[in-house]
């Protein structure tokens, strides 16, 4: 929809000194915009965030997030959608900024929440939208794909929303023009400036020149990277260093990427063709992802460059002629990479002489596992090349100076930083203030659960807040492994487990023979026969003790007494703490 030209607020022409907010605007327009934070703002993942006018909601990304080392046996996390169930019939769309499983990857719990609610998003996001959501058993979803550089879009009866394109570490990502009968946001999605870009396609700058030119009075602008100086490095950099790796390797070469990197995997294509070598994929993600840019026309495969992997193919050339792409450059447990490492995968295995690439950088918390999958690939003869010996890999995510730069084009009248744990939030509001000459009432720094209102042309947090909990998926099930289910788990991994098993009369409740101890992970009970012995003494005067107080005793209330005498005794005894089960069997 062709939008019209707004009229300009009285006084426009005159300079803003540091862009500060008009005290006394002269051109006020009704009502008032909410900005409800879901997700994204106390950790890197799980992005979500919800603008509401009137009775009208619009939901920019729906994410996920890895768990971190604590969540024993979590697969993921995802936003706590509370707000969103509470006002479903308001939501009128789900805008998505890219492909990222830090923004789609809780898509398929919304859709099953909010069936009806229409998908947004470029033509390459879609897709693997769509992927996700079908790996996930949802049809019949309404997925609409965009044009950012030629489609607008009336959403509702007060939202106009507009796009730009943005350079990413992965193609078709954008940002979003919304604008609202009271307020003009730009929200950033992940992005950063570099002017030569893996897929050729540059930040649209004169979109941005047009923006400002509407104004803005809300910028929402990425943080993850707000603490580093500089400008972020530039694929193309990257590409310099892999085309020489590529040229000058002798043996069998192996990179281990993201998947999701379409242009970095598209270079390295366009490099191994050069070389006359061959290349053979491994990891479903990868797999996938590259049959399904192809199938977009966002990957371009030289003919005969790309095999399969199938029986010994990649044997039955020359070492020098091989190039494997993998999956598993975070140390992911059941990850090609992982396999290789550890002699496990079925096609693959490290011969002396190979080079392995990663071309990534560890995502925190994936430290200590990408580090044992280096250790490994050492071990069985390969040499190993890393972000840290050579420039194999560029984050997406801006940096102090492109931070600026989208500033300055901008000129927001208020940033809220998003994306990213607190620090990385202060760190971005830090660099604004003292160092590009913002005033503090101009950055806004929230939380999840938090809510803005901007109203007649000024920006406030409200006093409000809405549910922000963790809701962690565990196999099947969503949001029902709580806080005390990870510290019950928690317990277990550190101290084990012991099991205290009675057996008693139904009637009189008295002990049938000694109760019997089982331990996992805390005790070998045969080597420590005294310490059994003790437990067992114990166990069977806290029963009794129990009973004769209270013969009428609930067994809960048993169970109780008797937990507690046993965990002092075993405190005493082996100064630790097991998660401590008794088990009552009447006959």
């Amino acid at each position: 929809m062709n939008q019209e030209k707004e009229p300009k607020e009285q006084g426009e022409k005159k300079e803003r000194k540091f862009f500060r907010p008009r005290k006394k605007p002269t051109f006020i327009k009704k009502g008032k915009l909410r900005i409800v934070a879901i997700g994204g703002l106390n950790e890197v993942g799980k992005n979500c965030m919800a603008f509401e006018y009137g009775n009208e909601i619009v939901v920019v990304d729906a994410g996920m997030q890895f768990p971190e080392e604590e969540m024993l046996g979590i697969d993921f996390v995802i936003p706590d959608m509370s707000f969103l169930e509470q006002n479903k019939d308001k939501i009128k769309a789900l805008v998505i900024t890219h492909a990222h499983l830090d923004h789609i990857g809780a898509i398929p719990h919304f859709l099953k929440k909010f069936p009806q609610v229409p998908v947004i998003a470029t033509k390459l996001t879609i897709g693997m939208v769509q992927k996700h959501i079908e790996d996930a058993g949802i049809k019949n979803a309404i997925l609409r794909s965009i044009d950012p550089d030629k489609d607008k879009l009336k959403i509702g009866q007060n939202f106009d929303l507009s796009f730009f394109r943005v350079n990413h570490s992965i193609p078709d990502g954008m940002g979003i023009y919304l604008k609202t009968p009271s307020a003009k946001v730009v929200h950033t999605g992940d992005f950063k400036f570099d002017f030569r870009p893996a897929d050729g396609v540059r930040m649209d700058m004169g979109r941005l020149a047009e923006i400002s030119s509407q104004g803005v009075d809300i910028l929402f602008a990425d943080s993850t990277n707000a603490g580093k100086k500089g400008y972020c490095k530039s694929e193309y950099v990257i590409a310099q260093t892999l085309e020489e790796i590529v040229e000058k390797t002798k043996g069998r070469l192996i990179i281990a990427s993201f998947s999701s990197l379409i242009g970095r995997i598209q270079q390295i294509a366009n490099f191994a063709h050069k070389n006359d070598r061959k290349i053979f994929v491994s990891g479903r993600s990868m797999i996938q992802n590259i049959e399904l840019a192809s199938n977009l026309g966002y990957f371009k495969s030289p003919r005969g460059t790309i095999r399969k992997l199938s029986g010994n193919a990649h044997n039955d050339l020359p070492s020098h002629k091989v190039l494997i792409l993998t999956t598993g450059s975070q140390g992911e447990s059941m990850s090609a990479l992982t396999r290789i490492s550890l002699g496990e995968h079925k096609q693959i295995h490290i011969q002396k002489g190979d080079t392995v690439v990663f071309s990534s950088s560890p995502i925190p918390g994936n430290e200590r596992a990408t580090t044992n999958v280096v250790n490994n690939l050492f071990r069985l003869g390969a040499h190993v090349i890393t972000n840290d010996a050579m420039d194999v890999h560029t984050s997406g995510h801006a940096y102090q100076e492109d931070l600026k730069l989208m500033q300055s084009i901008l000129k927001p009248k208020y940033t809220v930083p998003i994306h990213g744990e607190f620090y990385m939030r202060m760190a971005h509001k830090e660099m604004l203030v003292n160092d590009y000459g913002l005033q503090e009432n101009q950055v806004a720094i929230i939380e999840n659960g938090s809510i803005l209102e901007f109203e007649k042309g000024h920006l406030r947090k409200s006093k409000e807040k809405v549910p922000s909990d963790l809701i962690m998926i565990d196999g099947i099930g969503e949001g029902d492994t709580g806080a005390r289910v990870l510290r019950d788990r928690q317990v277990m991994s550190e101290n084990g487990v012991i099991i205290v098993l009675f057996k008693a009369f139904e009637k009189s409740k008295r002990l049938v023979g000694d109760p019997d101890i089982i331990s996992r992970g805390s005790i070998y009970m045969k080597e420590s026969k005294n310490f059994a012995d003790g437990a067992k003494q114990e166990a069977r005067k806290a029963f009794e003790e129990s009973i004769k107080k209270n013969p009428k005793a609930d067994l809960k209330k048993l169970k109780s007494d008797i937990y507690r005498k046993i965990n002092s005794f075993i405190i005493k005894k082996l100064d630790r703490e097991p998660m401590i089960i008794p088990v009552i069997v009447y006959v």
